[in-house]
């Protein structure tokens, strides 16, 4: 059976090959990134990616200080930022679910009591102090909500608060998150979550690494 590729994996692909093309100077300008005669580098979920400026390739910096390549989720995130974001851009300071955010019709129940998370619910379960130090690596800042809640930055510009509520006598584990309200004039709503889905499979990295 034939594999089809979604419409963001083909946009994906067309981005890549349009990257080269771009105005890496502009780019690097608008977000403070650095830039060289080779790459365009930018810090995602607490670690450092190269963009090729010749081909389009990206790579992220690897804990043996070698480049890997990138992920469907990390590259559209990234390339999402760069093609979609408004000119001018602030946060707001107000944290909203993603179906609460600005210009978002009813999309069902999202940011929280999620099946897509349920085995990262299972796997934080009774591992709240691995969570916790996870988090931390990752450069989180501790807030006191939920039973581990932190504020992780996607980008060094784009936070996101994570929120995990630890199984009782009445409901399952339960993770939310939430985004500053400004959030889709960064990225697009879907791109929320593929950046969101990064931060979960990096947060298991560094807590596999600890055990």
């Amino acid at each position: 059976m034939t594999n089809q590729k979604s419409n963001y994996e083909i946009q994906t692909q067309k981005a890549l090959i349009l990257f080269p093309k771009w105005n890496h100077e502009k780019i690097a300008k608008k977000f403070n990134l650095e830039l060289d005669e080779h790459y365009l580098y930018i810090n995602f979920i607490g670690q450092k990616y190269r963009l090729n400026r010749q081909n389009g390739s990206i790579q992220y910096l690897s804990k043996n200080n070698t480049y890997i390549n990138a992920t469907y989720n990390e590259v559209m995130s990234i390339l999402d930022l760069f093609d979609y974001s408004k000119e001018h851009l602030h946060l707001s300071g107000n944290w909203c679910t993603p179906n609460s955010l600005k210009g978002v019709v009813n999309v069902g129940n999202v940011g929280g009591k999620n099946t897509m998370f349920k085995k990262y619910e299972t796997l934080f379960s009774n591992n709240i102090n691995l969570l916790s130090k996870a988090c931390e690596k990752l450069g989180g800042q501790k807030i006191n909500e939920a039973d581990v809640g932190y504020i992780i930055n996607i980008f060094d510009f784009l936070p996101v608060k994570f929120l995990f509520f630890e199984e009782d006598c009445d409901f399952p584990p339960e993770i939310k998150f939430l985004w500053d309200e400004n959030v889709l004039d960064y990225i697009r709503f879907e791109t929320t979550f593929f950046a969101f889905s990064h931060l979960l499979h990096r947060i298991v990295e560094v807590i596999e690494g600890e055990i």
